[in-house]
């Protein structure tokens, strides 16, 4: 745990070791980004979540102004032809309703399983008489907005630990690769002087 630390030291300070390569200096600088990319995103993320948010409620207002809550008749018993999950209660059924200018409308509601003929569900309308949606509701516009600010932190999260990763990756490579071929120099040089010394008499 103690060499991690140190470690993460002398990457956040790579020009006070006299001996740090350009590559460590590159590491050092990318691993204050990673840390530093977290925290400045994170009002761009909330201003992100805020304009999402009011987006939402004003969505949210003009739904309300344009649905309608209507009650609906089925038309048939609720049996539903495809197996239900484990524990579900809804299904679908054939239902009919007025529109707002008075015209008949049909189609499909959901209702709980098992209902019967003639009974009645709550259900919500556009100003033409078609089935639509529940009108979207304040809270719902907050989980979006919340979805929308933890989506973007993440995203510069997760986005900044891949760059450093995969950076790190191909610097090691690259100071693998000089090691080796200054081993391979020096392995050379010692050669040379265990060949001069062996022929001394």
């Amino acid at each position: 745990m103690g060499e991690s630390v140190l470690r993460v030291v002398r990457l956040l300070r790579p020009g006070a070791n006299p001996l740090a390569r350009v590559s460590d200096r590159v590491e050092g600088v990318l691993l204050v980004l990673v840390m530093l990319l977290p925290v400045l995103s994170l009002p761009v993320s909330l201003v992100i979540g805020s304009q999402t948010y009011a987006e939402q409620l004003r969505l949210a207002r003009h739904q309300e102004n344009t649905r309608t809550p209507v009650t609906a008749v089925l038309t048939e018993d609720a049996v539903s032809t495809v197996p239900r999950a484990r524990g579900s209660t809804m299904t679908e059924a054939p239902a009919s309703w007025r529109s707002p200018d008075g015209r008949v409308r049909t189609g499909t509601v959901a209702v709980r399983a098992g209902a019967r003929k003639w009974e009645s569900v709550r259900i919500w309308i556009d100003a033409e008489g078609r089935k639509v949606t529940a009108p979207l509701t304040e809270s719902a516009a907050f989980r979006e907005a919340s979805a929308a600010v933890l989506s973007c932190w993440l995203a510069v999260l997760f986005g900044s630990t891949a760059v450093f990763w995969g950076t790190r990756w191909v610097l090691d490579r690259l100071r693998w690769r000089a090691w080796e071929r200054e081993w391979n120099s020096y392995g050379r040089l010692w050669g040379g002087f265990h060949g001069s010394g062996s022929g001394e008499t």
